[in-house]
């Protein structure tokens, strides 16, 4: 069933497994004194938050804050200085943010050696700022605390939106789905009703509006199985124990189809002891549908590994597959809502996997080549050292 041993797709001396870190929070430091940068890198140097590091970004100038913050995504905190070109320099650029760069989600966070030129309660009612500090008062304790809350209030914000567009596009793709279903039924549903009226065989419509029905009743089955799945409470889970049973849902799952899980697929896993803080139910069913996916999609002999290497203080899981491939067309869609290949896929199994990757705030991504199979590769930025819990030892 399942072995702990490496599974190479390509000759050894071709393989070089290439292991990403976890997306590192950017911060922009905006101060023309080139000792506050040095002293802000020094104190943050070793910072982490939910198991990512920093990315400081240096700009001495408002300025040319404002070009880096054009030019670059994701910019989460920016801690900015008042007075640099001139008195309010610093509170330009924090009005450009928000208004010229329609920029709601970046933190901004005010530091001034001269509080005279930027009154607390002035500031933080007429512009959109998240902090306000005087430099003499901002520790190396108060910074930190400052940067985790500016982030933490970053990654809600970017969470909602991403859920935001999630939903319309959902309910677009549901809307476009439904009105296909529907329209197949009727078209045929009449003309059922003319053939039967001039005599002939309607067994041929009947056949499509039972099919088209059953469709109709996955979709929507699927939808809410979808709406259905929020992260809930975190516990320690050893991945060996998750992946196995994936596997056992997987065979079940096949089995109903009369298909033998061992027949059609050999699943190698090294995974290591490594255990991370997850809602094991929907790390479970995040696997079980890349299982899925990757015998749905298979060849001959088909192949599947799974692996697990630990990374600073997480780890970087993989599973690969030796299937039919993705081509470069439709690579880009694959996670998007009943988005399928195939003609009676429902498609919205890699949909899900996405879902669960966000909901606990991993990273996912995926490479293929036709013909030659599929890595899907999920970056857990935190993994935990105890034991896992006597229900994940017992299962």
């Amino acid at each position: 069933m399942v072995v702990d041993e490496d599974l190479l797709f390509a000759d050894e001396e071709d393989f070089e497994p290439a292991i990403r870190e976890p997306q590192r929070w950017r911060i922009l430091i905006v101060d023309d004194e080139e000792e506050i940068h040095a002293v802000t890198r020094l104190v943050l140097n070793d910072f982490t938050f939910e198991g990512r590091g920093l990315d400081l970004i240096s700009a001495y100038s408002g300025k040319e804050s404002i070009e880096l913050l054009r030019d670059t995504e994701d910019i989460a905190v920016v801690l900015l200085d008042v007075v640099m070109e001139d008195n309010h320099a610093g509170l330009d650029v924090a009005r450009r943010i928000r208004e010229e760069l329609n920029n709601p989600f970046t933190r901004i966070i005010l530091r001034t050696g001269q509080p005279g030129q930027a009154p607390e309660n002035k500031v933080i009612s007429e512009l959109d700022i998240n902090d306000y500090k005087q430099k003499t008062e901002l520790t190396a304790q108060k910074l930190f605390v400052t940067v985790t809350t500016a982030l933490r209030s970053f990654r809600d914000l970017k969470t909602i939106d991403t859920n935001r567009q999630r939903l319309l596009q959902l309910a677009m793709s549901v809307a476009h789905q439904i009105r296909n279903r529907t329209m197949s039924i009727a078209g045929f549903a009449n003309i059922a009703v003319r053939e039967l009226m001039a005599g002939e065989d309607v067994v041929p419509q009947l056949d499509t509006i039972r099919v088209e029905a059953a469709r109709l009743e996955a979709l929507v089955s699927s939808v809410s199985d979808f709406a259905s799945l929020s992260r809930g409470v975190k516990e320690h889970v050893l991945l060996k124990t998750a992946v196995d049973e994936a596997y056992a849902a997987t065979e079940k799952e096949l089995a109903s189809k009369d298909i033998s899980f061992a027949d059609v697929a050999t699943v190698n896993v090294d995974v290591d002891d490594l255990t991370i803080e997850a809602d094991r139910r929907l790390v479970v069913r995040m696997l079980e549908e890349l299982l899925m996916n990757a015998v749905v999609f298979r060849k001959e002999d088909c192949r599947i590994a799974i692996t697990a290497e630990p990374l600073k203080e997480g780890c970087f899981f993989k599973i690969e597959d030796n299937g039919v491939g993705i081509s470069s067309e439709i690579i880009s869609y694959i996670f998007d809502p009943f988005f399928s290949s195939l003609s009676d896929g429902v498609g919205m199994g890699l949909c899900t996997v996405r879902k669960i990757v966000e909901e606990h705030g991993w990273e996912i991504s995926v490479s293929s080549s036709e013909g030659q199979g599929s890595t899907f590769e999920i970056v857990i930025p935190v993994c935990v050292d105890s034991e896992p819990n006597e229900e994940g030892e017992d299962a």
